[in-house]
């Protein structure tokens, strides 16, 4: 893929983003500098509980010595509240300040930073595992044809466990096992088939013809072997390799290569493209989230885009996401 927003813009967003945020977390901390009595006493109760129960499961076991144990963690855990407190007021302090600045970043452009992004079930990932949710990001509009949704989502897979020990016991355990992923999603219409997934792996690999023979994907052989070897293209059954193969023409392959698989996973479903990276965004990497908005509309420019095959123009794009910042600022 082509950077539509390079490594130079990211860093400059996030410096930006720290700058700003430690600004706003002095005034802050100077507005209020020290915990609230709730936290520091709900802190103190806390650290006196898991004393009394770790106590008391060695006052029982030792005795007295346990017992002289269980007071001095008790009074060790009061002693420790108050610190323990302020470390947990500080933070809550510096994460206000990084929401804010993300936040009036984001009004500045027209968008909205949420605590919840909304996300439909659009691709394979947004449906995946037993439960899914989501958390912080960004929403708003490129331009009238282009809403977007950036952020946090993860889903949770459940499974029941059974395990019979030595003795014959059988013991039941519930599992949670979560994968938090950094998304964006765009409309993407107007693409010839129906559906797409592109991931780092082997089109012609063993991965790729079994999950051929699982879903209503096929994998689609391109013309460079190192291509090939280094991603995992997978369309929709019924869909047309000869415009598969125009779309994803040399040129397009060799960007692919060049830039590299970077851990995304690209997902276009009846229309609306996801890209996604393993691991939730962070606010202190903003540049990060909006470098995944980024591939998306440099994806939909390939898969849409006339004619096919040509790479797209960087600037209109870099326009598209950034507005007046392209033309440098942030």
């Amino acid at each position: 893929m082509q950077d539509v927003f390079t490594a130079d813009d990211r860093a400059a967003l996030n410096a930006a983003m720290k700058s700003g945020s430690g600004s706003r977390y002095e005034e802050l901390l100077g507005a209020d500098p020290s915990p609230g009595t709730g936290l520091r006493i709900g802190v103190a109760i806390g650290l006196a509980l898991a004393g009394l129960v770790v106590g008391g499961i060695l006052a029982s076991a030792f005795g007295l010595v346990g017992l002289v144990v269980l007071i001095a963690l008790v009074v060790a855990g009061v002693a420790a509240s108050q610190p323990l407190a302020g470390r947990l007021h500080r933070r809550g302090l510096r994460r206000a300040a990084q929401q804010e600045v993300v936040g009036s970043w984001a009004a500045e452009r027209g968008w909205r930073m949420v605590d919840a992004i909304v996300l439909a079930e659009a691709t394979p990932l947004l449906r995946e595992g037993d439960e899914r949710q989501t958390g912080w990001g960004v929403e708003g509009q490129l331009d009238a044809a282009t809403p977007f949704v950036a952020g946090h989502y993860e889903y949770t897979v459940i499974r029941t466990v059974t395990d019979t020990d030595a003795d014959g016991t059988t013991r039941t355990r519930t599992e949670r096992d979560t994968s938090n992923f950094s998304v964006a999603l765009i409309p993407a219409p107007g693409v010839e088939f129906p559906a797409l997934a592109l991931a780092k792996g082997s089109t012609g690999g063993f991965m790729s013809r079994v999950s051929g023979a699982l879903s209503d994907l096929k994998p689609v052989e391109l013309e460079s072997s190192e291509f090939n070897d280094a991603f995992r293209l997978m369309v929709a059954d019924g869909a047309d390799e000869v415009a598969v193969r125009e779309r994803f023409s040399p040129a397009v392959q060799v960007a692919f290569i060049e830039r590299g698989s970077n851990g995304v996973r690209v997902e276009l479903e009846d229309g609306q493209l996801l890209v996604a990276r393993a691991g939730a965004p962070d606010h202190d990497d903003l540049g990060a989230l909006v470098d995944l908005v980024a591939d998306a509309i440099w994806l939909r420019a390939v898969l849409t885009q006339e004619p096919a095959g040509r790479l797209p123009e960087i600037e209109p794009l870099r326009r598209l996401l950034q507005g007046e910042a392209a033309n440098g600022g942030t």
